[in-house]
């Protein structure tokens, strides 16, 4: 077993206590025949002795026990500290008789005297707990017992003087001394003994910190985040090597001392620093005080999506020098892969539900215009005019519901993901009217409030109808026998934050969870409420409502992440989800959405944006007076004719292909300009629409195009390559959609 450094020294004062020893039995009996002509001891002399090896012995026994109870905290060692201190606070009683021996023994111990006085009273006030020692006291007790020290050399030079004349006298006085001098040098080893036994244990402590700080650095190189720790000047104390990794720096650059404003400097990215100004952290720390956590999101110099945490730590004892904070920084890209993964699956379930009720839906339909259409062929007679037309009527009529349809089912499944804007809720009920039909079935009435006059909310409309969505589904699933489904929204202001676990509760639902305790910040709130008339949940289920994957389904009939993913919308948006239930009250989930700022300039620009094309105003007559050369491009020959016919009677040449070769060796033959491309997105062969648009456009710069597909809607954006001031041309479309689109792009290109 390694034994500690102190080791030696205690050996050396073994040595030199023996060495002493020996010495002063030389000198004692030397100085005898002296000591023998000032005759007998008397008792107050020896009574002076005994009571100053008591407080000797009771200062060595306090210091060792206490090093002792330090380094294993023995219980043992506690007391016997605690009988020393108690030893060395009743020796006050004595102190007057010993102080008037010692100084009629010898003037020169005056002052000593007076430190010793004032010591055993400074220890009387000590508390009698162990681990309690005040500051300073170990050094207290070394003075007290280096003075002691000087009077017990003192004393024994007396006491060798009046042995040696025991000894001179009598043979039994010398045994007695020999015994003396052995008894202390007894006392000397076992002291060593307890020394070295103390320096073990001492060496043992020290082992088995070395050990606990390698076991915690492996656990920190073993992390899959990235661990900087910093003093509070901001230079850099320990670091796991995985810092480096997460962050795409060198190896070599991480070293100790590093400061914190060279690592922000060297963590930029497109001119914005990524960590935030050490000011910011100093100024925390000053106060000395615990803080929240700092977090943020954001794209890594290696292209990795980065989640950096800042946490202050302060020492236990407030030392100042003891004091920083730590830097994590973990890799969550494959996080929001998979976050936008179940994003995903969440929609795809939504779109299983909504695609089974509009096949039933379009079945119906088709019913209608197949069956207008064969009504329609019976009457073909000049005087059956009107009635034919009235079964025509009735067939266009279903193809516009169908068209409606579709495009509701398209704009769910395109919409993409953006950043919260200004949202109208009515816009939203509008939406999702048509749909929660459809997701949860003619057994349950959907009721949707009068949003008219409800404040515009700042979220992502493809992440709230998603959340209404999931509830609606959920909802439906509490009322397998039927019900009624209320949809409800009001606006809330708070003066001052509010505890949204305190609102008042609301149809006996008196089981209650938030999805964040933290009041909710005062100000203008959107409460949007999905309730149902189901048989609620038990206590259990709401615990653990929030907790992803979790479910009360059947096995294969939910994932468990619908509440997940409207957990996920509701921070995303800094508000609050609410549930309260009760048994045989049902269900109401509450989305608590901030009011968007500026909502009706908002909301203007976001309709002029999304205006279609077909809409805008039509150019003057002027650029539509002569006769257009125009290529229309569609592989479905049923589509291209109806395009071909429409624009022939506008009184256009057309010319028509069914795939992108075709077109283009038709326009290499065109004799003349050619002045508008009618064409599908998705072609057959190499060239699709897009690619072909671009190829025609350099040949013809002034070149009018139109695109057409059955995946777009009214609010597409162009597609990814598109030539400029091109049109979009949603199918299914109608003669006058197209005229309008026509229109559109030959006026964007005459403005050119």
């Amino acid at each position: 077993m390694l034994r500690h450094p102190a080791r030696r020294a205690h050996i050396l004062a073994l040595i030199g206590a023996g060495v002493l020893i020996v010495t002063f039995g030389g000198i004692g009996i030397e100085l005898g025949n002296d000591m023998a002509r000032h005759g007998n001891l008397d008792r107050q002399s020896t009574a002076a002795g005994s009571y100053l090896r008591g407080v000797h012995h009771a200062t060595s026994n306090a210091r060792i026990c206490h090093y002792a109870f330090e380094a294993e905290h023995n219980p043992a060692d506690g007391e016997c500290y605690l009988q020393a201190i108690t030893q060395l606070s009743d020796a006050r009683a004595g102190f007057g008789d010993f102080r008037s021996v010692q100084l009629r023994e010898g003037s020169g111990r005056k002052e000593v005297l007076g430190v010793v006085e004032k010591q055993l009273q400074t220890i009387s006030t000590w508390p009698r707990l162990a681990e309690a020692m005040p500051q300073g006291g170990a050094t207290l007790l070394a003075a007290l017992d280096q003075n002691l020290s000087v009077l017990s050399r003192a004393s024994t030079l007396d006491q060798a003087d009046r042995v040696a004349n025991m000894l001179r006298n009598t043979s039994w006085q010398r045994r007695l001394a020999l015994l003396g001098i052995l008894t202390g040098v007894l006392s000397m080893i076992s002291a060593g003994w307890v020394l070295d036994r103390s320096s073990l244990a001492a060496a043992r402590a020290e082992a088995s910190s070395r050990d606990l700080a390698l076991r915690l650095r492996a656990t920190l190189d073993s992390l899959s985040l990235g661990v900087a720790v910093f003093g509070a000047d901001g230079r850099l104390w320990h670091w796991n090597e995985q810092l480096a990794t997460v962050l795409g720096l060198g190896k070599d650059f991480l070293r100790t001392g590093l400061s914190y404003n060279a690592l922000s400097g060297m963590l930029v990215v497109d001119g914005v620093p990524l960590l935030e100004p050490f000011e910011h952290i100093e100024s925390s720390l000053s106060k000395g005080e615990l803080a929240p956590p700092v977090v943020v999101e954001c794209k890594g110099g290696n292209g990795a999506d980065l989640e950096l945490c800042r946490t202050l730590f302060f020492a236990p004892d407030g030392a100042a020098e003891r004091r920083g904070f730590v830097l994590t920084a973990a890799d969550i890209t494959m996080r929001l892969r998979s976050e936008r993964a179940l994003g995903e699956a969440q929609k795809l379930r939504a779109l299983g539900q909504l695609t089974a009720g509009i096949a039933h839906d379009f079945k119906n339909l088709l019913t209608v215009i197949l069956g207008n259409l064969e009504l329609a062929a019976e009457y073909d007679q000049p005087d059956q005019v009107e009635q034919r037309q009235e079964y025509l009527s009735a067939a266009t009529h279903a193809g516009h519901r169908s068209e409606a349809l579709t495009g509701q089912l398209l704009s769910f499944m395109r919409r993409q993901r953006g950043a919260p804007d200004s949202l109208q809720l009515s816009d939203l009920f509008a939406f999702l009217g048509g749909l929660l039909g459809r997701v949860i079935g003619p057994r349950i009435v959907v009721e949707c409030g009068v949003v008219a006059d409800v404040w515009p909310v700042r979220a992502d409309p493809a992440q709230l109808e998603s959340a209404v969505l999931n509830l609606a589904i959920n909802a439906r699933d509490a009322m397998p026998s039927g019900g009624r489904l209320r949809i409800t929204a009001r606006n809330v202001t708070f003066s001052v934050n509010a505890d949204l676990m305190g609102l008042p509760v609301e149809e006996g639902r008196s089981i209650r969870v938030v999805s964040e305790f933290s009041p909710l910040p005062a100000g203008d709130w959107v409460r949007l409420d999905v309730a149902d008339s189901g048989f609620g949940m038990t206590r259990e289920v709401m615990d653990r409502l929030f907790e992803p994957f979790f479910t009360t389904k059947r096995e294969g009939a939910g994932t468990g992440l619908g509440m997940a993913m409207v957990l996920a919308f509701s921070q995303q948006v800094n508000g609050r989800v609410v549930v309260a239930t009760g048994h045989g009250s049902g269900t109401e989930v509450s989305l608590w959405l901030p009011r968007a700022i500026a909502a009706s300039a908002g909301t203007e620009g976001v309709a002029v944006e999304v205006m279609p094309a077909l809409a805008r105003p039509a150019p003057a007559p002027q650029a539509q007076a002569r006769s257009l050369q125009v290529l229309v491009v569609e592989d479905d020959a049923a589509i291209r004719d109806i395009v071909v016919t429409i624009l022939g009677m506008a009184g256009h040449k057309v010319l028509e292909a069914g795939d992108g070769e075709q077109a283009f060796d038709t326009a290499a033959g065109v004799e003349g300009t050619l002045d508008l491309l009618v064409t599908d997105i998705q072609l057959p062969g190499p060239l699709d629409g897009v690619t072909l648009s671009r190829v025609l456009v350099e040949r013809y710069p002034a070149l009018a195009v139109v695109y057409m597909s059955g995946d777009l809607t009214a609010d597409s954006p162009p597609p990814e390559g598109s030539v400029p001031n091109v049109r979009l041309l949603a199918k299914p479309f109608r003669r006058d959609g197209l005229m309008e689109a026509v229109t559109a792009a030959l006026g964007a290109r005459a403005g050119v």
